[in-house]
């Protein structure tokens, strides 16, 4: 499985979230931006749906619910809390997977 892929979570308060990825990159995220947005995401506001957070083992992603019915990926995940572009992240993994 490619990195970035969560292994460790701890739901803060509404809207952010800890993690901590593979690569032992880790922090805080704040997903306060997603849950303006309404949507499938107007569950948060909700706190025991948000704290029924949880890791999807398949993909590493981190989800609620429990049919997952709201995600988000890794790969979003890392680039908001690095700082990274998805360019970045894909000329890291293509020069791990040459080595």
């Amino acid at each position: 499985m490619l990195s970035p892929y969560v292994v460790e979570l701890e739901v803060r308060q509404p809207y952010s979230i800890w993690v901590r990825f593979d690569d032992g990159t880790a922090g805080e995220v704040d997903l306060s931006d997603s849950a303006e947005t309404g949507g499938i995401f107007s569950a948060w506001s909700d706190s025991g749906y948000w704290r029924s957070a949880h890791i999807v083992p398949d993909t590493g992603a981190v989800a609620w619910g429990n049919d997952s019915d709201v995600d988000v990926c890794p790969h979003s995940l890392y680039l908001d809390l690095t700082g990274k572009s998805f360019d970045e992240l894909r000329t890291d993994a293509s020069t791990l997977m040459a080595d």
